[in-house]
Parts: structure tokens; sequence; C-alpha cells
């Protein structure tokens, strides 16, 4: 088997993997990868732009701002009140400094994402087991 044949069945697995992650996944899980695919992507606009690879970093730069967007449009903000929107525009802030972060190739800026994202990544992981565990359907029926 060659190595492009190779790689696009690699490819083909992980993207059947992250699927399945994804469908199976509780709402707590999601954000969760949300939170670890922004890190990733984050660091990876890191590298290029020291590399001065601008068309990947711009790759991963598009890639993070739809996680951020993805998470802000996830927010209840009738429902989540003030929490919810101190939450809003911490991912907004985010948003919009990762793009001014790309348009100047500012690494600092990236770490400066970086740290808040993690920040928020370990405040969600310290949610209690049970609040974990609840399903879509679980909290769909607490909104009725």
């Amino acid at each position: 088997m060659n190595m492009a044949l190779r790689n696009k069945f690699a490819q083909q697995y992980a993207n059947n993997y992250v699927e399945t992650a994804v469908s199976e996944a509780t709402p707590h899980k999601l954000i969760e990868m949300l939170y670890e695919g922004a890190l990733k992507h984050l660091n990876l606009t890191k590298v290029f732009i020291e590399q001065k690879n601008f068309e990947k970093k711009s790759v991963h730069v598009n890639k993070t701002l739809s996680i951020l967007n993805a998470l802000r449009s996830g927010v209840d903000l009738e429902k989540g009140k003030d929490v919810g929107g101190n939450l809003y525009d911490l991912y907004d802030y985010c948003y919009r400094r990762v793009f001014e972060a790309s348009s100047k190739n500012d690494i600092e800026i990236i770490n400066e994402i970086i740290v808040l994202v993690k920040d928020l990544d370990e405040a969600w992981k310290q949610m209690p087991e049970d609040i974990k565990r609840v399903s879509k359907d679980q909290i769909d029926k607490l909104k009725a």
C-alpha cells in the first residue's frame, strides 16, 4: 500500500473517530473537546507564525475562530444571566484578539488567549461529576 493511500485511510479513520466521539459525547464533554481543539489550533498558529508559514497559520486561525464562535453562540444569555453574559464577553474578547493576533502575526496575543482558554478548560474540568454526565435530553427536559 502506497503512502498516499495509507494517509487517506488514516484520515478517514480519524474523521470517523471524531464523528463518533462527538455524537456520543455529553454536552459537558463537547465543550471540553472545543477547549482542547482551540488550544491545539492556537499552539499550531504560534508554530506557523514562527515559521512564517502564513498559509498554514491562516488555516489554524480560522479553526480557532470557528471554535470560539461555536462556544460564543452556545451561551444561553437568557438562562445564564450574568455568568452567561460574562462568558459570552470572554469568548468574544478571545475571538477579537485572535483575529488581531493573526493580522499582526503577534505570538504574545496568542499566548494571552492560550492562558485564558486553559483557565476556562481547567475550570470546566472541575465541575462535579454528576453535572458532567448530564445528557442533552436531560438538559432539554429542564428547559421545558
